[in-house]
């Protein structure tokens, strides 16, 4: 009698921890766990990469390049200032023009020196952009190229200009103690551009 009461107490005994690992376990996956680590926290990343942000920390820096271009070439069309991340520029459709990147030290990225490069990661400015060119048949869409960041100095953006631009937009993300205009150089005036025949 003492043993089927033991085997019965050991039974219930395991029944109750099973339950109660069961429950535990449903509890965990119904509960969030934050970005900072917590359960419970509903904190999230903002686009600022700030655990728990407000997007008040960054801005973000977009727009999208429309000049007409006359004379074939490069041509300089954006700056991505140091410290820049989430950086993104896309061709707005399919073209014969083909986007080129150089760091502020002179060294070309992507597309330097009328050597157009294979789609592919390059390594540029302190981070690794991802370019992008889609199939010339059946896409529509335009190149591009794409960065975490953050860079560690100012880089170029160029057009190779073969035929009417289809617009180039830009977005990257600044930390607000060093916000600034996406700015052309001060010499070129509204509406021109700044023209190079090679990078090197």
């Amino acid at each position: 009698m003492g043993s089927a009461w033991l085997s019965r107490s050991i039974r219930s005994l395991i029944l109750t921890v099973l339950c109660f690992l069961t429950s535990a376990t449903t509890l965990l996956k119904s509960e969030n766990v934050g970005c900072d680590e917590y359960l419970g926290s509903d904190k999230v990343v903002d686009k600022c990469g700030m655990c728990g942000g407000d997007n008040t920390s960054c801005k973000v820096v977009s727009g999208i390049f429309k000049d007409s271009l006359s004379s074939v070439g490069y041509h300089k069309i954006i700056e991505i200032p140091e410290g820049a991340t989430k950086i993104n520029v896309t061709e707005m459709a399919k073209s014969r023009n083909y986007l080129a990147l150089r760091c502020r030290s002179g060294r070309s990225v992507i597309n330097g020196n009328w050597a157009i490069d294979r789609p592919g990661k390059y390594e540029g400015g302190g981070t690794m952009f991802t370019y992008k060119r889609p199939n010339e048949i059946r896409s529509t869409a335009g190149e591009s190229f794409s960065a975490e960041g953050p860079t560690n100095e100012a880089l170029d953006v160029f057009m190779i200009y073969q035929q009417s631009n289809p617009g180039v937009q830009y977005e990257y993300i600044l930390p607000n103690v060093n916000v600034v205009s996406p700015l052309l150089p001060p010499s070129i005036r509204p509406g021109k551009t700044e023209t190079f025949q090679h990078l090197t």
